[in-house]
């Protein structure tokens, strides 16, 4: 409802951002599927620019619709907050920071994975950045 005011009503942006992060932390599977985790590390190693984002367009045609669709709207919306970090100081950077554990909800106890955060992180900042070309 367009019409709600959540500063009006005295509800924080950290609260609403923990609130999002809850949500996708509470749903059985992460947004971005566990199997789709290994290609889109592969794909981050594509040198030429243009090829890596036509390969991750390409992984993320591969979401479930629902996934999809939530993941559009998600990264469109964190895209319009990163167009506003003079104001808020959440670039790209740091949202992806933010936001890549909980949209793919990693195994932080496999020392495997974690040699692989920061290429994980920097796939995130990726579909925000581009994310016109994306969706």
């Amino acid at each position: 409802d367009h019409n709600i005011s959540l500063e009006a009503m005295g509800v924080t942006v950290n609260a609403v951002a923990g609130a999002l992060k809850a949500f996708f932390a509470d749903l059985p599977d992460p947004l971005i599927p566990y199997c789709l985790h290994q290609e889109l590390l592969e794909t981050s190693k594509i040198l030429d620019k243009t090829e890596r984002l036509h390969e991750l367009k390409e992984i993320v045609k591969k979401f479930h619709p629902v996934n999809y669709d939530v993941f559009k709207y998600i990264i469109s919306h964190l895209n319009r907050v990163s167009q506003q970090y003079k104001t808020n100081f959440m670039t790209a950077d740091n949202l992806s920071i933010c936001f890549w554990p909980t949209l793919m909800r990693p195994d932080f106890e496999n020392r495997e994975f974690l040699s692989t955060t920061k290429i994980h992180q920097s796939v995130i900042e990726t579909f925000i950045q581009q994310c016109q070309f994306f969706f």
